[in-house]
């Protein structure tokens, strides 16, 4: 059997352990997306996590937060729910929704700003507590996992292995955590979700089926609106109605397969502890556009250099690029590049700054948005990157990882580059 475990409200539940006085209150976890990775002054506090990932889970973040200061911006709410409790999801609360709409439906809801440095820890702490029980685990988001339990426990004892399980995960965490079982991971996860808040759900093979059979589609993990869309087209509305229609979804090539399978916890697909990353990126919105081209190329500096950092700190090569800006009101730019060359600071920021300046269209045109993002990685072998350019690539890449060093021991500004002041 798998068994999904998902940490119940986990961020307001990590406030909790901090500060008891919040529990049973209408709580919201709130975030700006770092309103502060551009100030211009320098901050010791501010670090990078790499240990898990995820909705809502940034890589940068400051350590701690003055509330008043990081939710107000010029007498203005600004954020969104990251994670809200249940005491203020009972006003209709959500994750995902403005700041301002939540205090609209809930005008005594405390805003509490992330600490993710707690949220990390608590999570990779778990982590390790749990591959002390289960022999294998894989972490599928900051407040998911998945373990499988084949060869260690018996189907049979699955329900009071999980019981106790979670009772374990209450007593030396004080973590409330639901868990579902099944022989399927995704029916495991739809499991965790029929069992939320603080249960267990255990669905056998042959109970599959009367279990997936009124839940609606877009409830099934993995499900993008595309596919939802399509489905709905033929009146496909529950997972039932896609056990029903094998035919007409499995002609839709591979991918359509592999949903069926999922859909009837068939896929036999298997739990991994270890994932390979696909890209490494960072984007931010701003809450005011930037016109000035000089202030939008010293952000650009800024976010490079969080974003290299993270790159050297999980030891990957990227050969693809890809860079976008939307403006304000007038649609977006972006495009996709590769080059081989030996990842380092000083080239990636010639390099960014490059084609920037090359998809900078409207540069009269204030910018909301800046993103960019590393992907298809290679070895660490000569023979693989740009031969004329490996030389001067080399003494960069041994300054960044100086310069990684120096940054993990002191703060992510302990150094920046002069075209950030």
């Amino acid at each position: 059997m798998i068994i999904h475990l998902d940490l119940d409200c986990f961020f307001a539940s990590c406030e909790r352990l901090r500060d008891p006085s919040l529990i049973g209150k209408r709580l919201v976890v709130g975030g700006r997306g770092d309103p502060f990775i551009f100030d211009k002054n320098p901050a010791q506090a501010k670090k990078l996590i790499t240990l898990n990932s995820g909705a809502f889970v940034p890589a940068l973040f400051h350590a701690s937060h003055n509330s008043n200061h990081y939710f107000n911006d010029e007498n203005t709410i600004r954020g969104i729910v990251l994670t809200a409790s249940y005491e203020a999801r009972a006003f209709g609360v959500k994750t995902g929704m403005s700041l301002h709409e939540a205090l609209r439906l809930c005008p005594d809801l405390i805003l509490v700003p992330p600490n993710h440095l707690l949220y990390h820890t608590m999570s990779h702490k778990l982590m390790e507590y749990l591959a002390t029980l289960v022999p294998v685990m894989e972490q599928y988001s900051i407040d998911e996992m998945f373990g499988d339990l084949g060869g260690w426990i018996a189907e049979e004892e699955t329900e009071r292995f999980v019981i106790h399980l979670q009772k374990q995960i209450t007593e030396r965490f004080n973590l409330p955590v639901s868990i579902g079982a099944s022989t399927s991971k995704w029916i495991a996860k739809l499991a965790t979700s029929a069992a939320k808040p603080y249960g267990i759900r255990v669905i056998k093979k042959d109970n599959i089926k009367e279990f997936v059979n009124d839940i609606p589609i877009d409830d099934f993990p993995g499900v993008g609106k595309a596919y939802s869309a399509k489905m709905a087209n033929y009146g496909i509305k529950t997972i039932g109605d896609a056990w029903e229609s094998k035919i007409l979804i499995t002609s839709w090539g591979r991918a359509g397969q592999d949903l069926y399978a999922r859909f009837t916890g068939s896929d036999n697909e298997s739990v991994s502890a270890r994932q390979s990353r696909k890209g490494i990126g960072i984007s931010r919105s701003m809450d005011h556009p930037v016109k000035e081209r000089s202030e939008l190329y010293r952000r650009i500096s800024v976010m490079v250099r969080h974003w290299s950092h993270t790159i050297i700190k999980l030891g990957v090569n990227p050969t693809t690029y890809s860079f976008s800006l939307g403006y304000e009101n007038w649609g977006s730019s972006k495009k996709q590049y590769t080059t081989y060359r030996l990842f380092n600071e000083h080239f990636i920021q010639h390099f960014a700054h490059e084609k920037f300046k090359e998809l900078d269209l409207y540069p009269h045109i204030p910018v909301r948005y800046i993103a960019m993002s590393a992907t298809k990685f290679i070895h660490h072998d000569p023979k693989t990157f740009n031969i004329l350019e490996y030389h001067n690539d080399t003494k960069m890449r041994n300054l960044t990882d100086a310069l990684t060093k120096m940054r993990e021991k002191y703060g992510m500004d302990i150094v920046r580059g002069g075209g950030e002041l």
